[in-house]
């Protein structure tokens, strides 16, 4: 069977053995082995709830206390809390998983619906693979956006009782401005007034004398 050499890259003929539980092939020309596994790795289990490792004999969760018993009760309500299109996003993932495509819409999906959490749980299943790593690092900078719009638009909207209480207090203040003011010209108006003349006072002239 002819394959390609990981070490000088040439199309060779190399003979096959089993080794160790896997399948060994020597390059003819430069003697460089190349193994394969039989198997494929298997990633250690990690609790649903924290994303701790765990060994698959633990009665729970080292981290959390998660009974191992409770685990899949655990999964199956926590993902029947999740929106559909997000489980469906995670699904198209999973069955693609190289596809940058499909990472991006999940992303698309959890953040319209607020599931970081859960996805970050998703992805920590995969037991430190270098795509599931990449996608974590960008799922915690999309929830650090979007705490920090969410916090700008609270204190936007904490101030708005606040104004409107000052400008229904500059009203209050003008008005009672407005009193004082025609109070005080009303007394001085009240003040000048002429008052009507009365009978002389004065001394009355006595009878004329010729």
């Amino acid at each position: 069977m002819r394959v390609e050499c990981e070490s000088c890259h040439e199309l060779v003929s190399a003979g096959f053995a089993l080794h160790a539980g896997a399948l060994r092939a020597t390059c003819p020309a430069c003697g460089h082995a190349m193994t394969v596994p039989l198997t494929p790795a298997v990633a250690a289990p990690v609790c649903p709830k924290c994303g701790a490792t765990r060994r698959g004999d633990a009665a729970a969760c080292p981290a959390c206390g998660l009974a191992s018993s409770r685990m899949a009760d655990f999964t199956e309500a926590h993902d029947a809390a999740v929106p559909e299109p997000v489980r469906a996003a995670w699904a198209g993932v999973a069955g693609a998983w190289s596809d940058p495509a499909r990472h991006d819409e999940l992303l698309r999906q959890v953040a319209a619906h607020r599931c970081y959490a859960w996805a970050a749980g998703r992805y920590r299943t995969r037991g430190g693979d270098p795509i599931a790593e990449r996608q974590l690092d960008r799922l915690r900078r999309a929830a650090e956006a979007t705490l920090l719009a969410g916090a700008t638009v609270r204190r936007d909207t904490a101030a708005l009782p606040y104004r409107a209480t000052v400008g229904v207090l500059a009203v209050l203040i003008a008005a009672v401005v407005v009193g004082l003011v025609y109070a005080a010209l009303a007394r001085a108006s009240s003040g000048a007034t002429i008052a009507p003349a009365g009978p002389a006072t004065g001394p009355r002239p006595g009878p004329s004398t010729r």
